[in-house]
C-alpha cells in the first residue's frame, strides 16, 4: 500500500498491493480501479474480477470480504468518508448532468472521454459529494491551463512520461483570474516555483495553489479531486480557454 495524496478530510488516494487490511473500507465509500493487470474483490454476494481500465464503486452498505491484488497489477482504491444517507454517481451529459443513486456497488466501465486542446480526459467516476477519478493525457510539448481552484482540492500519479510541474505558489482561493494574474505579473514562476520530474510521480494541489503541467513527453497521469469540477480559474490558457467548465469540449 503507498498513500499518493496528502492527508486530507476529502479522499484517500493509494496504490494498493500485498496484504490489505479490510477494515478500512468499513463505512466508507470506495472506489477501485485497474491501470494494468487485474485484481479480484470479493463481496458480500459475488466475486469480481478487475482488468486494465475497469473499475468498481462501493458503497458503505456493502461488505469487501476480500482482495487479491496480482502481483504485477498497478491499481488504486480511492476512500472517502460516509457523509449522506445517499451515494449519487454523476454523469457529465455535456450542458446537463444526470444524477443516479447507488445502493450496494456499480462497475464502472465505459468512461467518458473529454477532448481538450493539450490531449483528453476520460472520466472514472464522478460522485457527488465524495470524489473524481479521471485519467489524464497530454501531448508532449503542450501545457494545461496556468490555474487554481477556490475549493477543489486535487492529488495527481503520473504513470508515464516526463513534465514539468508548477506549483507552490499560491494566491488568496476568491481571487478573480484577473486579480491573480496581476499578483504573478512580478513573479518568475518557471524559476522559482517549478521543477522536472519522471514518472512515477504525485503531488497534491489545495485551494490558491497555482499550479500549472508542461508535458516534456507524452503524459499520463490519474488524477483524484473533490467534485467541484467547474472550479478552474484560469489565469492563462494557450487555447484563450476562460475561467470554468468548457461546455464545448463535453458535448464532443
Amino acid at each position: 500500500m503507498k498513500q499518493l495524496s496528502l492527508d486530507n478530510p476529502f479522499y484517500e488516494f493509494s496504490k494498493i498491493s500485498g496484504k490489505i487490511n479490510l477494515n478500512r473500507y468499513k463505512n466508507k465509500i470506495t472506489t477501485f480501479y485497474v491501470a494494468e493487470g487485474s485484481i479480484e474483490i470479493e463481496l458480500q454476494s459475488e466475486k469480481i474480477n478487475l482488468k486494465s481500465g475497469e473499475g468498481l464503486l462501493v458503497s458503505w452498505k456493502c461488505i469487501i470480504k476480500s482482495i487479491f491484488v496480482e502481483p504485477e497489477s498497478l491499481s488504486f482504491h480511492v476512500i472517502s468518508n460516509k457523509k449522506k444517507e445517499n451515494l449519487t454517481e454523476i454523469t457529465d451529459l455535456g450542458d446537463t448532468v444526470k444524477e443516479e443513486k447507488v445502493n450496494l456497488y456499480k462497475r464502472l466501465a465505459n468512461h467518458k472521454k473529454v477532448l481538450k486542446p493539450w490531449g483528453f480526459e476520460l472520466w472514472i467516476v464522478c460522485l457527488k459529494d465524495y470524489h473524481v477519478l479521471k485519467k489524464i493525457y497530454m501531448k508532449k510539448g503542450f501545457k494545461c491551463s496556468l490555474q487554481f481552484h477556490e475549493k477543489k482540492y486535487e492529488t495527481n500519479f503520473l504513470l508515464s512520461g516526463k513534465a514539468k510541474i508548477l506549483k507552490n505558489f499560491h494566491v488568496d482561493k476568491n481571487s478573480t483570474d484577473l486579480e491573480a494574474k496581476e499578483i504573478i505579473n512580478d513573479v518568475d514562476l518557471i524559476k522559482d516555483y517549478s521543477k522536472d520530474v519522471d514518472a512515477p510521480y504525485y503531488f497534491t494541489n489545495i485551494p490558491g495553489e497555482v499550479h500549472r503541467v508542461f508535458s516534456l513527453e507524452d503524459y499520463t497521469a490519474y488524477e483524484v479531486s473533490t467534485p467541484e469540477l467547474d472550479d478552474v480559474i484560469r489565469i492563462q490558457d494557450d487555447s484563450g480557454r476562460k475561467s470554468g467548465k468548457i461546455i464545448s469540449e463535453h458535448k464532443k
